[in-house]
């Protein structure tokens, strides 16, 4: 499992018009990473390495099927976080640009403010009110660290067909994904870090405080 987890990547492609613009999403954009907006529906016309007799792997086959908390269930058998960044359009040539360009330790200070991000606004309606500047600040700091340990595992792609509908003509474009890992103790102790080294402006109120502490305690329960 862990071999397979980490050596396989999912990139995916759409595609039709070569000469437009691709357009980058970076999940949790924002992968988010967090939620995939649901796709209308589409065939798999093409995909990595099809042409060599290869399927797509099951942690592929897990983002397809039921997204990122799919693929992350397999953390249970590893000592790492998994993070996806995902980027989709129409122009081909400019996604492997962005695929063969990609740096895992350059990009994961946004992969990891977005993933923070979600878990802490994960039942809160208004974390700004819930938490005060200290949710802004903490966000911010992730994405201001430099991060170290985060590794680029693999990466894959699908081309796929988008059935017309009354909203929508037929259509294809592609998607890519990256995996990125990093050990779990190492993320925690660099976050840990972050959190004690906080200095919110203002400073948050004695219930503010509290409920951020109550988040930050348990805060890789589920992560």
């Amino acid at each position: 499992m862990k071999k397979l987890f980490l050596f396989a990547i999912l990139g995916m492609i759409f595609a039709s018009c070569i000469t437009e613009q691709p357009r980058f999403v970076l999940t949790p954009p924002g992968e988010v990473d967090e939620v995939v907006e649901a796709p209308r529906a589409f065939v798999i016309t093409d995909f990595k390495n099809k042409d060599l007799g290869l399927e797509i792997p099951e942690w592929a086959n897990r983002f397809f099927e039921d997204g990122i908390f799919a693929v992350r269930a397999m953390e249970t058998d590893l000592d790492t976080y998994v993070f996806i960044a995902r980027s989709e359009g129409t122009n081909f040539n400019g996604l492997n640009l962005w695929i063969n360009g990609f740096n895992a330790e350059l990009n994961f200070p946004r992969l990891a403010a977005s993933r923070v991000q979600a878990h802490f606004s994960a039942g809160v309606h208004f974390p700004d009110a819930e938490f005060g500047a200290l949710y802004e600040t903490v966000i911010r700091a992730v994405s201001d660290a430099r991060w170290t340990g985060a590794a680029r595992e693999d990466d894959f792609w699908i081309r796929r067909r988008f059935f017309a509908d009354a909203e929508f003509p037929d259509s294809e474009d592609w998607e890519f994904l990256i995996l990125v890992t990093i050990e779990k103790i190492h993320f925690s102790s660099q976050l840990n870090s972050i959190f004690a080294n906080l200095r919110p402006n203002p400073p948050p109120t004695e219930a503010q405080r509290h409920a951020f502490n109550r988040v930050a305690e348990r805060f890789f329960d589920g992560f």
